[in-house]
């Protein structure tokens, strides 16, 4: 891996080489991916570059303070484009849309990956990848400075949405004090911190409050210490949620004490089920266990995505061996995994 310091001299130089930009964030989009994206195309306006906004879902309505959040686009031209930045993906497929344009990633446009995921593949043409960095945004603010970039307050505002999301508002272990460094300045310069806070973890609509419910509902937590919960369609419908409010849900299964991890299964509505692992231990790498099943992420955070539905009527099976020590059961009573 080159010096970092190298990669930011090169990202400047694909930046001052490009007219037309276009900034991908990863689907499902979080406040880090949006963050960060969002953060590079208000400095790119600010140079007179022609910059777009693209992600294959629609962010949230907690993200509604962000700038110019409502114009992500799906559909685009990508050989219009100088340059693509894709900002807080581990994997190009985690942005979907190498299923709509096939050759998006080919190399024919250069593709700038700015992450922080240890299961990063390298997918760039220029790879920005910290795995150490709490955050795609703390990467990002580190370049920004290294660039002398004059922060305005809505870029500062991006940024820290970014940091607040990967760190749990800053109670995350993950919290360092660069974090707090960087968090101070960008608030020095306008970043609005009470309105991240209050929009993305003081503020639930009541159907998100009844999922959180069913979540409670079904959990339970292994002999062997792992808590886990399932959300099916049926769950979303009945608490009249979209399966896009299940995001947040992992950490409610993560406050439960004396565990080694935790796992939450959710349908998505399309076919899918996708698996999120949480922890709180030091010893226990979960990038393991989401890699069984083709995912990523961090050490204390991962996931992973495949097709298939839950239903209620027999013992949870299959993946048993992949979450769970050898020979063990999965200990959900009344729940089967179909693939």
């Amino acid at each position: 891996m080159q010096d970092i310091t190298t990669t930011f001299r090169e990202a400047k130089k694909l930046i001052e080489r490009s007219d037309k930009v276009l900034m991908i964030s990863h689907r499902r989009p979080d406040g880090d991916t949006l963050g960060a994206s969002i953060a590079i195309h208000l400095l790119l306006q600010s140079m007179g570059k022609q910059t777009t906004l693209a992600c294959i879902d629609v962010p949230s309505d907690r993200y509604a303070f962000l700038p110019d959040i409502r114009s992500f686009v799906r559909e685009f031209d990508f050989r219009q484009y100088d340059l693509i930045i894709v900002s807080d993906a581990g994997a190009n497929y985690m942005t979907q849309f190498h299923t709509i344009y096939p050759d998006i990633f080919s190399g024919e446009v250069p593709v700038l990956n700015i992450d922080h995921h240890a299961s990063n593949d390298n997918f760039g043409t220029l790879n920005m990848v910290d795995p150490v960095a709490p955050s795609a945004t703390v990467l990002m603010y580190r370049w920004f400075k290294f660039m002398n970039v004059a922060l305005t307050p809505s870029i500062a505002t991006a940024l820290l949405t970014g940091i607040y999301n990967d760190t749990g508002s800053l109670m995350h272990s993950n919290t360092t004090e660069e974090v707090y460094q960087q968090a101070a300045d960008l608030v020095a310069h306008g970043a609005r911190v009470s309105t991240i806070a209050r929009s993305m973890f003081r503020t639930n609509s009541l159907s998100s409050l009844k999922l959180w419910g069913r979540t409670l509902e079904n959990m339970t937590v292994s002999p062997e210490g792992v808590c886990m919960s399932v959300l099916t369609m049926r769950d979303f419908e009945e608490s009249g949620a979209h399966p896009d409010e299940s995001g947040g849900v992992i950490d409610l299964l993560n406050a439960v004490p004396d565990t080694q991890y935790c796992l939450l299964l959710a349908e998505d509505g399309k076919g899918n089920i996708k698996g999120s692992f949480r922890t709180r231990r030091d010893d226990v790498d979960l990038t393991i266990l989401a890699g069984n099943f083709n995912g990523g992420g961090h050490k204390k955070a991962a996931g992973f995505s495949i097709p298939g539905t839950i239903h209620k009527e027999t013992m949870w099976k299959i993946i048993t061996d992949k979450v769970l020590p050898a020979g063990s059961q999965f200990p959900i009573q009344g729940l089967t995994l179909q693939q």
